[in-house]
């Protein structure tokens, strides 16, 4: 077994898996979107607003990184983003009418997603893979 192989492995897995959401999205005619918006918004499919530092640390990305994700959702009309009305420093983020319309179409990528990557898997296989990359610590 090459043990050195298993960051290739794991780029090539992240590669495809955006490769296949970019797919799934342009067949539902959804442009300018890239999979890295997609933590974005599922944060905001589950709540009705977020900081944006409840957003950093939900996600695990740095706040730079999240301004210019969350920038272009809202220059393409999914997110809004407004000052809070206590504190004038802190910004909130909601989804528009048009963001909120994609949250059947994400659910149903994310379900074909997982579909293909699962695909050959038995029930105890799944449940062995998850816990042998959780243990992973970078």
């Amino acid at each position: 077994m090459d043990e050195n192989k298993i960051l290739a492995v794991i780029g090539r897995i992240h590669r495809s898996g955006n490769r296949f959401i970019e797919r799934e999205l342009k067949k539902h005619h959804i442009h300018g979107i890239a999979p890295s918006h997609g933590d974005i918004l599922y944060q905001l499919f589950i709540r009705e607003d977020i900081t944006m530092n409840q957003l950093s640390s939900s996600i695990d990305k740095d706040k730079s990184t999240i301004t210019a994700l969350v920038d272009k959702l809202v220059r393409l009309d999914y997110v809004k983003r407004e000052q809070d009305r206590t504190d004038g420093r802190i910004y909130r983020l909601s989804l528009t009418a048009k963001g909120r319309e994609l949250q059947p179409i994400f659910e149903e990528v994310s379900a074909a997603l997982l579909a293909a990557v699962y695909e050959g898997f038995d029930p105890e296989e799944k449940q062995q893979l998850i816990g042998l990359l959780e243990r992973i610590r970078l």
